[in-house]
């Protein structure tokens, strides 16, 4: 598929530059992804997919995959995004071995956003989000940690789990690794590398200097509330039938919804609301602490090297 260079999308483009997207946020989960593909998502000039975690060039990652075809992919954005900024934001891109070369065979003239976190608060949140999707099924992130190497053997997997090596928390942090990787396949000035505790300190300058690398004029944004907080399932039971009961409840609401006219009910949402349950953050012991920041250490300093400053300050 023919590409193009990166053009601020005040500048009428073909279909064929903006289809497949050029532009993607790529990972790493848990670490402000969320909140900056939502704040991206209100500007006028952007058409964000939906799902916005589509995972269609993350072949080796499993059911993590929403779309498997080109015409599934397709169906996640816009039928007529009226010229506008195609973006993606697929959290394990940058962690899957596949992804980056799939995207480039289709766009060249990618360009990719990372947003990076400490591996120890990225990991213990992870495992909270993981247990929530129902991927995971060791409450403990302690004792989840120190299964990695049986998981990685194909051992200890929970049966509902969509993609295995998503729970290898030995190795879904070494962000100096996949960055090493990103940057052996694309130009340095096709990525752009956040750290969430940037945008904790300064969400708007992190913001503007996203709009700036994808070519964007500044919208003049100054709110930024709180995205996608820590929470829970009350019932991992109705947590099931949210997550994972989506073909049955179509079947279900699909005559309902032909009869009023409409595209949603709105009951998932509601019944999602009243299953979930903030919470505060991780309390890991000092020890498991130490042992996560110990066994990432020598990938942190690669990361430093790659990126020339210091991570997670």
């Amino acid at each position: 598929m023919p590409s193009a260079e990166h053009a601020p999308v005040s500048t009428p483009l073909p279909e064929s530059a903006l289809f497949p997207p050029a532009h993607y946020i790529i990972g790493a989960p848990k670490c402000g992804t969320t909140a900056l593909a939502r704040y991206l998502s209100e500007h006028p000039s952007v058409s964000i997919s939906r799902p916005k975690e589509p995972h269609y060039f993350s072949t080796d990652l499993g059911r993590l995959r929403r779309c498997t075809d080109e015409a599934g992919y397709r169906g996640c954005f816009a039928s007529d995004p009226g010229g506008r900024l195609l973006l993606e934001a697929s959290v394990w891109y940058l962690y899957s071995e596949d992804a980056i070369a799939s995207i480039l065979r289709v766009r060249p003239d990618a360009r990719f956003v990372v947003m990076l976190r400490d591996p120890v608060r990225m990991l213990a949140s992870l495992h909270r989000q993981l247990l929530r999707a129902l991927d995971e099924d060791e409450p403990d992130f302690e004792r989840a940690w120190n299964l990695s190497d049986r998981r990685a053997r194909g051992e200890c997997i929970p049966p509902g789990c969509r993609a295995p090596k998503t729970l290898i928390y030995t190795r879904t942090a070494a962000f100096g690794e996949m960055i090493e990787r990103l940057f052996s396949q694309v130009p340095r000035d096709q990525c752009l590398v956040l750290f969430q505790e940037d945008m904790q300190a300064d969400t708007g300058a992190v913001y503007r200097q996203t709009l700036d690398f994808l070519g964007l004029e500044d919208d003049g944004r100054q709110n930024f509330p709180r995205i996608n907080e820590a929470s829970r399932s009350r019932s991992r039971a109705v947590q099931y039938v949210i997550a994972r009961g989506k073909p049955v409840r179509e079947a279900v609401s699909r005559p309902i919804k032909r009869l009023l006219g409409c595209e949603s009910l709105g009951v998932m949402k509601k019944v999602n609301d009243l299953n979930t349950a903030k919470i505060g953050p991780v309390g890991l012991s000092s020890q498991m602490v130490d042992t996560v920041a110990d066994h990432y250490a020598a990938d942190g300093r690669r990361l430093k090297e790659l990126l020339g400053r210091t991570a997670f300050a």
